[in-house]
């Protein structure tokens, strides 16, 4: 189990930039989250349903900012669940970043999944 010392909302941090974090709720539900990952207009870019994240982000100060997050409460419920009981995943807890997924009662660890993107077609001068 983690102690907690100090525990902060969002927007009780002036700069959140300024401080080592972890952010819990994603860009739509936790504007700290949304600063660090310089969110656009789409708040749920990078998220996809059933999958919640744990990463680590430099942001660019000398401090970090630890993301706890996913596509709906749930799955951010799922990935803080994980954090709670690191000891039990630790072995998978590798890298800069992994996704949880839950199956049948079950939460799983992995490496994030790439994801292919397509190479936008040739474009085809108009004839005359």
């Amino acid at each position: 189990r983690l102690d907690v010392g100090a525990t902060t909302l969002a927007s009780e941090v002036p700069d959140i930039n300024a401080v080592n974090s972890i952010l819990v709720g994603g860009p739509c539900a936790n504007s700290a989250a949304a600063t660090v990952l310089k969110t656009g207009a789409d708040c749920t870019a990078g998220f996809e349903p059933g999958v919640g994240k744990i990463a680590v982000y430099d942001v660019g100060t000398g401090n970090v900012a630890m993301l706890v997050a996913g596509y709906s409460a749930a799955d951010t419920r799922n990935a803080a669940a994980v954090v709670a009981n690191y000891g039990d995943y630790k072995a998978k807890l590798k890298g800069a970043a992994v996704e949880v997924t839950k199956v049948n009662s079950v939460l799983t660890v992995a490496e994030p999944t790439v994801k292919k993107v397509e190479a936008p077609a040739p474009e085809v001068p108009a004839t005359p």
